[in-house]
């Protein structure tokens, strides 16, 4: 490939129009579930019909919560015990990076959009403008993460596996008169960045994406116009082209690539299809059920919308049931025929298709891998021990997806390390913990660390930690196994270095993850105070310690997980027979009432 040669580049241009052609059906499978997961009451051109049931939100928060649900941080391993000094330097300067939320948003939006068609993150450089060192111009540079989304997207459709892409790339918008005035661009080119632009649409017809809730929208309406430009990767040729769309004129720039040598995207699969370049996505597995669900509900809400309840009467015993409907409450009327209305009700809900619509509902959560308990629902059996393995179980499914996202992830910090690594000017604070009890050591990362050190020859691994949501209970677990399996057992060796466990902080702790501050008023000190007046230290020493007086009351009642509750309903509805505990059970879990 030639970007210099018109012939090249007219084969180029077909290909990515050829591409985006085959892309139509996966951004309009794309459009719809997105369109399920706002709903009728987000915009005007969301779902066409409403969504009572949200199983669409429902799978993705709890899908998002569980995969990317806080900013990362990075463990830096090196293998040559000559570098580790600046690769520990490194570590503290990008976990420092980390903290921008800017980053994290980019790495949810990437998880997002795999769950509804294909992950897409982008890691480069940004300039922040320039400055002179000693007669040299520098520009200000820092690495930059961010999210694309198919609509945006093209790559090689003819490849049969993603890692034989010919080409990949993503359409960006850029305000206008800073395309026209940039230099970098080819003087010639960027004249016909005057003439472009707005679509709503794409180059098959179909709408995009951002037209869910903003409309036909025009140039017009821009405060500061901005035209689209693509950037298209060459792989295999190592170029970086910025072209023109619908034109297949010479590329507006030519820039030979020298950042990492996987190039600047980095995709997120969760199935992969064989001999396909593009995923099967959860949200494709989810339509289905999600639409029977809503299209019985809605199919109920007019039932039961219709249902009436009337009194019929013969047409002889008219005057009798007139004098009936007009008695007050409590009079006596004297009627020839007492039985002369008949109460009588039309219309309700089919309980053959309540009872098919909750067992659709089943279905999706076991189709998700257990949905309530991945969400942590309610709970999933009638033990603790019980509902824990139900839950492990669960993981299964997710800890492949956490795999994938972590692999992700470890990719995208890994290229944004190296950014930070190559920049040839910039000094960036540290402060090292170097442990024994002592003060962080302030030592900043200089381009003398990194002069002449390749960074990829540095044997530097990344480990990306931290991502997942850890519940108070979860950490509480946690904290016991620490205690209980490490810390207990090495009070010996803990003695001897003069080193002992502050139970006062263990209490504190357990206490704010268990949501019991009584459990300070249980542990008392030997001047007879609870921990939270040693905390607060409102009480003086020797005063009288508070008392708390718990009655524990033990009733056995048949258990229902939310799951054997609508079974005992839908076996019900069904005409069948349940037995008079799970009947019990069943209304305590539908009912709330414990």
């Amino acid at each position: 490939m030639n970007p210099k040669n018109s012939k090249h580049m007219d084969r180029l241009h077909n290909a990515l129009e050829a591409s985006r052609r085959k892309l139509e059906p996966f951004r309009r499978r794309h459009k719809e579930a997105i369109e399920q997961y706002v709903g009728v009451y987000y915009f005007d051109d969301g779902a066409d019909k409403p969504v009572h049931v949200n199983l669409m939100e429902l799978s993705s928060n709890i899908y998002q919560q569980n995969l990317a649900s806080r900013p990362p941080r990075v463990s830096i391993f090196c293998e040559n015990p000559k570098f580790r000094s600046q690769a520990k330097k490194l570590e503290v300067v990008m976990n420092q990076k980390l903290t921008d939320y800017k980053l994290h948003q980019a790495l949810q939006r990437g998880v997002r959009s795999a769950l509804f068609s294909m992950g897409i993150v982008k890691v480069g450089l940004q300039s922040f403008g320039d400055y002179s060192i000693d007669g040299y111009e520098f520009s200000r540079t820092e690495p930059f993460v961010e999210s694309i989304l198919l609509d945006d997207w093209v790559h090689d459709m003819t490849a049969r596996v993603p890692e034989e892409v010919a080409y990949e790339g993503h359409r960006y918008r850029v305000l206008r008169s800073e395309a026209v005035d940039d230099k970098s661009f080819r003087k010639n080119v960027r004249e016909k960045l005057r003439n472009a632009e707005y679509s709503n649409f794409n180059e098959s017809g179909d709408e995009r994406l951002h037209t869910l809730s903003q409309g036909w929208s025009s140039a017009d309406e821009e405060m500061d116009p901005r035209i689209e430009l693509w950037e298209i990767y060459l792989p295999k040729e190592k170029l970086l082209l910025t072209v023109i769309p619908n034109d297949s004129g010479p590329p507006l720039r030519v820039v030979d690539w020298d950042g990492p040598p996987n190039g600047p995207f980095h995709k997120l699969f969760f199935n992969e299809v064989d001999g396909q370049s593009m995923p099967l996505a959860p949200a494709m597995l989810w339509q289905g059920l999600h639409r029977i669900v809503n299209g019985l509900y809605r199919k109920l809400d007019r039932q039961a919308q219709r249902v009436k309840h009337i009194g019929v009467t013969r047409g002889e015993d008219s005057e009798d049931a007139e004098r009936l409907r007009m008695a007050s409450d409590g009079e006596v009327v004297a009627v020839d025929n007492p039985d002369a209305i008949q109460a009588k009700s039309f219309g309700g809900v089919d309980q053959s298709n309540f009872a098919f619509m909750l067992q659709s509902k089943e279905m999706f959560s076991w189709l998700n891998g257990n949905l309530d308990a991945l969400g942590g629902l309610g709970p999933q059996a009638e033990t603790l021990g019980q509902d824990q393995l139900l839950h492990a179980s669960a993981n299964q499914r997710m800890s492949g997806m956490q795999d994938m996202v972590y692999l992700f992830t470890k990719r995208v910090l890994h290229d944004f390390g190296f950014y930070l690594w190559e920049n040839p000017t910039e000094t960036y604070d540290a402060e090292v913990d170097i442990g024994g009890g002592m003060d962080p050591l302030q030592s900043p990362l200089t381009p003398g660390d990194r002069q002449g050190v390749d960074y990829y020859n540095y044997e530097i691994n990344v480990e990306p930690h931290s991502m997942q949501y850890r519940s108070p209970a979860q950490r509480m677990q946690q904290l016991n196994q620490l205690v209980t399996g490490v810390f207990i057992p090495a009070m010996p060796l803990l003695m001897q270095q003069g080193l002992q466990i502050n139970f006062s902080e263990l209490v504190k702790m357990y206490s704010k993850y268990a949501d019991l501050p009584e459990l300070l008023d249980i542990v008392k000190s030997p001047h007879g105070l609870g921990m939270g007046d040693l905390g607060g230290g409102q009480q003086e020493e020797g005063g009288s310690p508070s008392t708390t007086h718990r009655t524990n009351e033990r009733i056995s009642r048949p258990g229902a997980t939310p799951q054997g509750a609508e079974q005992t309903l839908i076996n019900t509805l069904m005409g069948g027979k349940n037995q008079g505990s799970e009947n019990a059970g069943a209304m305590r879990q539908l009912t709330g009432m414990g």
